[in-house]
């Protein structure tokens, strides 16, 4: 069988498999634990997470894990709501987004969030000029794809961020699922950003949530999350997402 589907799952390198097989051997401790082989783990995830936050120019205390992009953009929106329900309960998304988008906006709505869905021009972009129109004191989110899965096309996500200047209490959230190592993703302008490992060869069930620090203060829930998944089974994973996001960020700098 020659597998194509890439877009979907990509097979996990063998190099991934042995870093997994090595952290799980070489440090058994609970990396909440004080003893040596609890700092021994917690030493193993802290690398690898201040490497993925380098490498997507976010900071380590952005760095959110969970069990995939689904789950990532489950939680940002449903957080975000929340967070901001004082502000406002209009949220602008798209038409082309993932179901684990669409669905927690389908969710959202009938708890009383107002859902709003831009136009799409020719070329598979939003419209910039009907985004402009959407927005409104009372928008707490704009929810986009980076990549869309299907057709390819890449949202201007940065022209997307300069709008939404204009309105502070709007928060940008990108599901870069399809665009981690094949093209640039940068968290800059972001304020929340999902991803998961199996897209670029890593393993299936390690997913990540990038959430933008603001003042100076941690993610609300950063700590609690991640504290979940500081344990003995969950130390391996961070390390096997770091390792093909380097391997795949090097020659697709050179690239380009």
């Amino acid at each position: 069988m020659i597998y194509l589907d890439y877009s979907a799952n990509t097979p996990a390198d063998s190099r991934v498999l042995e870093r997994f097989c090595e952290v799980e051997r070489s440090c058994p401790g609970n990396a909440n634990s004080r003893h040596q082989a609890g700092r021994d783990a917690k030493r193993v995830i802290d690398h690898a997470t201040q490497t993925i936050a380098g490498l997507l120019s976010a900071q380590p205390a952005e760095v959110i894990y969970t069990s995939g992009a689904s789950e990532a953009n489950n939680f940002a929106l449903k957080g975000l709501a929340k967070l901001s329900r004082h502000l406002g309960r209009h949220i602008i998304s798209t038409p082309l987004e993932h179901s684990s988008v669409s669905g927690t906006l389908t969710a959202l709505q009938e708890q009383g969030y107002e859902i709003d869905l831009v136009d799409i021009r020719r070329d598979g972009t939003i419209d910039l000029e009907h985004l402009k129109e959407l927005l409104r004191p009372d928008t707490i989110a704009v929810a986009v794809t980076l990549v869309d899965s299907e057709l390819g096309v890449v949202q201007p996500v940065k022209e997307i961020s300069e709008i939404l200047q204009a309105w502070p209490n709007c928060h940008l959230h990108v599901d870069a699922t399809q665009a981690v190592g094949k093209i640039p993703v940068s968290f800059e302008g972001v304020e929340t950003m999902s991803l998961t490992a199996h897209k670029f060869y890593g393993l299936n069930g390690i997913g990540l949530l990038l959430k933008r620090r603001r003042g100076g203060a941690a993610a609300p829930h950063a700590s609690s999350w991640r504290s979940s998944l500081s344990s003995t089974a969950a130390k391996a994973p961070p390390s096997t997402a770091a390792a093909p996001l380097q391997w795949l960020w090097r020659p697709l700098s050179r690239r380009l």
